[in-house]
């Protein structure tokens, strides 16, 4: 017993408070740095959306039926490669293109018609001038006839008046001035007809011109019904035309057959029924969908981020930089549409990875929205847990 309160008292003396020392200031070291690093460290948020694909970015053009038609003709085989106008397919038009023969035949005998009635009125129009040249000329020939039976008429008028006198004065015989006056009587009645033929003539010459000009007015009306009926066919042979030309479906774009569904020729497809889609050649970016509450008011052009194909694991293949160009604003489906154009050039960074970058391309993509402390996270985790934990009644009170 002695021997052992010795040891005991020889420990107790030899004892020392420097290790203790010694932890206790690499414990506040360490707790020190810890507390640096709490507040004063960066670290990274990202979003991310497991709904993201490569896509050309000028838009895939789809390939429909305007109308419910048998398929004619197909050239379409997926993955081929297409020009632009190129035709696709061609559906059976049969009945607009009897329909636009009958209006191209009605059309062609219109214009027949139509240049007759021009040429008739054109030859009517000319033979005006030198028909009411005759009708003048007649006129004034009667009117020198009266002119001449007038001036015959004065002469008689004196030789009558001058011979009655030298008959009243026994000079000449009284049967001379009787002749004389006959001769007078013989003229006026001439100069009547001649003034009443000169009249008919003018009135017959106003009235054949009137009947002339009538005519043609007639001719005229009918070239302009005719003119417009062909105007009608016209419009009709153009819409036949069109008709038919929307049974052929043609490409679009120049590109590629990226999609497509079986079709075969003498198959009956519907109007609206989509058959193929042609992606064109151009730029590859990258297209996600997110959740609104993750990306509105977060997510702005030029924040970076890492493109994920699925078909490659990253571990193996790595990720593809890329930048946010384009967030939208309204809501599709429920989700957000983002899109993102490569940061640098993705080939040299694909061929070396042995991966085909090429429209279609599921993946993952992940944005770095902020960068910020583990105290801010913290307490925003704090705040957020503590406003649930205080909406939760009121929200059940307000259910109530």
């Amino acid at each position: 017993m002695p021997a052992a309160f010795s040891r005991t008292t020889r420990a107790l003396v030899s004892d020392s408070a420097l290790p203790a020392v010694w932890a206790w200031l690499v414990a506040a070291a360490l707790l020190t740095l810890w507390t640096a690093w709490f507040v004063l460290a960066r670290v990274q948020l990202h979003e991310v959306s497991l709904q993201a694909r490569l896509e050309v970015q000028q838009a895939a053009h789809p390939l429909a039926a305007l109308h419910s038609a048998r398929v004619v003709r197909s050239a379409l085989q997926l993955g081929r490669e297409v020009v632009q106008d190129e035709v696709l397919v061609e559906l059976d038009a049969g009945p607009a293109r009897l329909q636009w023969a009958e209006e191209r035949a009605r059309l062609q005998s219109l214009d027949r018609q139509a240049d007759a009635l021009q040429h008739e009125v054109a030859t009517r129009q000319q033979g005006l001038a030198p028909d009411a040249a005759a009708q003048g000329a007649a006129l004034q020939a009667a009117q020198a006839r009266s002119r001449e039976a007038a001036a015959a008429l004065a002469w008689a008028v004196d030789q009558e008046k001058r011979l009655r006198e030298e008959s009243a004065a026994g000079s000449v015989p009284a049967v001379d001035a009787l002749q004389a006056r006959a001769e007078r009587d013989k003229l006026a009645a001439t100069l009547d007809a001649l003034t009443a033929e000169a009249r008919r003539l003018q009135a017959a010459a106003a009235a054949r011109a009137g009947e002339q000009q009538a005519q043609v007015q007639a001719l005229q009306r009918t070239l302009a019904a005719l003119q417009g009926e062909r105007a009608a066919a016209a419009q009709a042979v153009q819409r036949l035309q069109l008709d038919i030309d929307s049974h052929v479906v043609r490409s679009p774009v120049a590109g590629r057959i990226g999609e497509l569904a079986p079709l075969r020729v003498g198959e009956v497809v519907a109007a609206g029924q989509k058959f193929a889609t042609v992606v064109p050649a151009g730029r590859l970016i990258v297209v996600a969908d997110f959740d609104p509450r993750a990306v509105l008011g977060r997510v702005h052009a030029g924040q970076p981020a890492q493109l994920r194909l699925d078909g490659f694991p990253w571990a193996q293949f790595g990720s593809l930089p890329a930048i946010v160009s384009r967030v939208a604003s309204e809501l599709r489906d429920g989700r957000v549409r983002v899109e993102f154009t490569p940061d640098g050039d993705w080939s040299p960074r694909a061929a070396a990875a042995g991966i085909t970058l090429q429209h279609g391309l599921p993946g993952a993509v992940e944005v770095t929205v902020e960068n910020t402390s583990p105290a801010a996270l913290l307490l925003r985790a704090v705040g957020r847990r503590l406003g649930d934990a205080g909406a939760t009644p009121a929200s059940t009170v307000a259910a109530r």
